[in-house]
């Protein structure tokens, strides 16, 4: 049934990359409310894949939650190496302050946007507050890429920086003080490191009230298909639009839409 309150929709980072990439998949999704899982039947392999990772995330989760660390008798192979290089990478500690898994929302005037951190980390020997971003799939960090503007690091640091102007102690942070680290434990020595800064600030504020006050606007019919291969064969919704089958390729965490427990939501009106 159609459902067109998009007045109560918090936008992640991915119903944003959905829109961008085709409007009718976002109104398929978000306003006819036609969801469900990809079908991993035909494709073990992936389907192997997703769980690791998804038991990654949350052996991590448990890690800075209190330390946790398992015995040799429960990890085995490479979800073992993962998880010691996780403990290599960034050590959990008690001086430090760790919010795994940790679901942010803001409401300005209207524009509600939400993030789902893996980690946020308070490093108190400089004050900076770091997101931290688990990447599980085989492709390793890519030079071509400018990780700085991908929509998953303007939608994050955004997010953090607006609802983060007095932290909680009394303290103010500013944007500079922030960044975002993007990780995989299948290449345990890379890392992409982004950093923020109040032009950058200022530049996603505009960049993302205006693109969710684009999609508010929109009427339903607007909602239109982008009618290109490369985006059609592997979208769920191939069956509805061409009638066929859509193709199966490696999956990025956030589009698997795993089912973790986000157990912290902080919800700031502005």
């Amino acid at each position: 049934m159609f459902n067109n309150n998009l007045d109560e929709l918090y936008f992640s980072q991915m119903a944003l990359s959905v829109y961008q990439n085709c409007p009718l998949r976002f109104r398929r999704r978000y306003l006819d409310g036609l969801f469900w899982p990809r079908d991993w039947a035909g494709d073990r392999e992936q389907k192997e894949l997703l769980e690791r990772g998804k038991l990654f995330h949350r052996l991590a989760c448990r890690y800075y939650s209190r330390g946790e660390v398992l015995t040799e008798g429960i990890l085995a192979g490479e979800l073992r190496k993962w998880f010691e290089d996780l403990r290599k990478f960034l050590p959990f500690n008690e001086e430090d302050d760790f919010y795994p898994e940790y679901e942010l929302r803001i409401n300005f005037n209207g524009i509600k946007l939400l993030a789902k951190f893996d980690l946020l980390y308070l490093r108190q020997s400089d004050n900076k507050l770091l997101i931290y971003d688990w990447k599980t799939n085989k492709k390793p960090f890519s030079k071509k890429v400018n990780y700085e503007t991908l929509l998953q690091s303007r939608v994050y640091l955004y997010v953090l920086s607006e609802a983060l102007q007095e932290y909680p102690s009394g303290e103010s942070l500013s944007p500079e003080e922030l960044g975002l680290v993007y990780w995989n434990p299948r290449f345990p020595g890379d890392m992409e490191m982004v950093k923020y800064s109040q032009r950058k600030f200022e530049r996603d504020k505009n960049f993302l009230r205006a693109l969710i006050q684009e999609i508010k606007t929109l009427s339903y019919e607007k909602f239109e298909g982008i009618d290109k291969d490369e985006v059609c064969r592997y979208c769920e919704y191939r069956p509805i639009c061409s009638g066929k089958k859509p193709e199966l390729i490696e999956m990025e965490e956030e589009d698997a839409d795993f089912e973790l427990d986000w157990e912290t939501i902080d919800e700031i009106e502005f």
